[in-house]
């Protein structure tokens, strides 16, 4: 099976950005560990301008995604996780729901995977074999990156999504 890093679209210009948030508090959000209840959205400020574009999907800081690919991702997986959240911005008294993609940790790295000095990705191998979980996030990475399975990344492209792109992942040439 092939596997893609689901990504944004560089080429989308003025996409709404939210407030930064630290690496602690991505992995409470994204792991379920937060202090406010499940059901409780998360409200993330976003400042925007007359060109600022909602595209359907964000990376940063945390995975967000539209209503529209929600539902075809629950396609492929229904038993994903996700919290609401919703984008405010204050100023044109705006709000826009996401949801934070929370799909469950695989470890599948590969002894080939390289890495930084300071433990960062540098280049990326998952284990020759099957993963289970047609979208999923990698154990041991520093990083909060979706990865998803050849078939839900056609199906993304398939589809008039704004703001998606993916990215094929390297596969262990060999069993380790």
């Amino acid at each position: 099976m092939r596997y893609y890093r689901l990504m944004v679209d560089e080429r989308v210009k003025h996409r709404v950005e939210t407030a930064p948030l630290s690496p602690l508090q991505v992995e409470d959000i994204l792991s379920g560990h937060t202090l406010q209840a499940e059901d409780t959205p998360l409200f993330l400020a976003v400042h925007t301008d007359p060109r600022t574009v909602y595209p359907d999907f964000l990376e940063f800081p945390l995975p967000l995604v539209s209503d529209s690919m929600k539902a075809l991702l629950e396609k492929y997986m229904p038993e994903l996780e996700w919290k609401a959240a919703i984008l405010t911005d204050f100023q044109k008294a705006r709000q826009d729901v996401y949801w934070v993609l929370r799909p469950p940790v695989v470890d599948c790295l590969s002894s080939q995977t390289e890495w930084y000095p300071d433990h960062t990705l540098k280049q990326l191998v998952l284990k020759h074999g099957k993963i289970e979980s047609s979208i999923f996030r990698i154990a041991g990475l520093l990083e909060a990156r979706i990865y998803i399975n050849l078939a839900v990344a056609e199906s993304l492209l398939r589809r008039p999504f704004t703001g998606v792109r993916v990215q094929k992942v390297e596969m262990a040439t060999k069993e380790e």
